[in-house]
């Protein structure tokens, strides 16, 4: 359910505005221009809505968790309406010219509430505009006063639509960007649910290929010690079989850590992570020339699962690609978080990140890995040319 808090809050600022305003209005009529006001009436009318202006308020701060549904904001504006009409019945009704105010909470509803609730309070509206053409207490102006009646009306007119103008440029556009705040951040949930099941679709089809390639990696490391024992005595060809029991030796370790990912994984220092990353990757690349830089101290402890250490394989997989000769990898660290920044000394690119990188489903993948072990992924331009791909971890908790 969608929650409506923030405009109520605006909807409460809008009564005390409007509270004011009739405080304001009053003081001016007695001092200004000697009017006799009934003061009874609008005294109870005043407290009457600021103090259950104050009840919403303490209700708002004693349950700050429950979601404020639409119709509780559309009876609060009926009350405000409700107010303001009993507040002109006693003002000279629907000739006083601050019935101008009464589009102020339509205006509200109109651009935050479900249709329905607008036009209840634009029916309310119209019944409470309608009675003030007949029923309401005319202004106690004296007879001296009436040449200036005309000058009054025209004066009120002018503060109705100056003020009711920036309420409008202040509370109804804070709801209106509140509006596409809230449209954006659904069109990002929508995004990002069509990518996780995407994402779970390649994952499945992964676990699938994982599952069928145990049976032919196994053979094939039967059939590569049989022959490295029959050719023991040829360095050369023997030196290609070892190479070869190596490269099926990676491939049954990656497919026991896909199958292990559901396990905790072991938590251990960020410099020796990295460092097994890096010999793992090493097996696989056989020509990289992968630079370490690590600081000084003592490292933080992380934990790196099965779904992260496959995306920052990606990402160097990728400084690989774009630079055969060099990629560096950075290591540093600071309270609980830790950054591990892959470079490499390629073409680089124009300041967009992904989409000209031509990268693909790797990066989704990558990305996604390090987003849901709380992580961040930033595509810097590498001083002296080339890519920096800074990733920000949490320590302990990057699984």
């Amino acid at each position: 359910m969608p929650d409506f808090r923030p405009t109520l809050v605006r909807v409460l600022w809008l009564r005390w505005i409007t509270l004011s305003l009739h405080l304001g209005a009053a003081v001016l009529a007695i001092w200004g221009f000697g009017l006799v006001l009934p003061w009874p009436g609008l005294l109870l009318n005043a407290v009457a809505l600021a103090v259950y202006g104050l009840a919403t308020l303490v209700r708002l701060r004693l349950a700050p968790r429950f979601p404020v549904p639409a119709a509780e904001v559309g009876r609060q504006l009926a009350v405000d309406l409700v107010g303001h009409a009993v507040w002109l019945y006693f003002l000279g009704g629907a000739t006083n010219p601050l019935t101008a105010w009464f589009l102020l909470p339509l205006a509200i509803a109109a651009a935050s509430l479900p249709s329905r609730q607008v036009w209840l309070l634009t029916g309310l509206t119209v019944v409470a505009y309608s009675l003030l053409l007949t029923f309401y207490l005319p202004l106690p102006i004296p007879d001296a006063a009436l040449a200036q009646a005309f000058y009054l009306h025209t004066l009120g007119m002018w503060l109705a639509f100056v003020g009711a103008a920036l309420i409008l440029a202040g509370l109804v556009a804070r709801i209106g960007r509140q509006l596409r705040e809230r449209e954006a951040e659904l069109a990002g949930a929508r995004e990002a649910a069509l990518r996780d099941q995407q994402l779970f679709g390649i994952a499945l089809q992964a676990a699938g290929a994982a599952h069928r390639l145990g049976t032919p990696l196994a053979t094939l490391t039967l059939l590569v010690d049989e022959l490295r024992h029959e050719h023991a005595a040829q360095p050369t060809l023997k030196a290609d079989l070892d190479l070869m029991a190596e490269q099926l030796a990676a491939c049954r370790g990656e497919l026991a850590r896909l199958r292990a990912d559901g396990d905790v994984p072991v938590p251990r220092p960020a410099d020796q992570a990295v460092r097994e990353l890096l010999d793992d990757w090493r097996l696989v690349r056989l020509q990289v020339q992968a630079e370490l830089s690590l600081p000084p101290g003592a490292a933080p402890a992380v934990a790196w699962g099965f779904a992260l250490r496959q995306a920052l394989l990606n990402l160097l997989d990728n400084a690989a690609d774009a630079s055969p000769d060099w990629q560096g990898l950075q290591l540093d660290w600071a309270a609980d978080r830790i950054v591990l920044a892959v470079e490499d000394a390629g073409p680089g690119f124009d300041g967009r990140v992904v989409e000209r990188q031509g990268l693909g489903v790797g990066v989704a993948l990558a990305v996604s890995a390090i987003e849901r072990a709380g992580g961040r992924v930033a595509w810097l331009a590498r001083p002296g040319g080339g890519t920096r791909v800074e990733v920000e971890l949490p320590s302990r908790e990057a699984r």
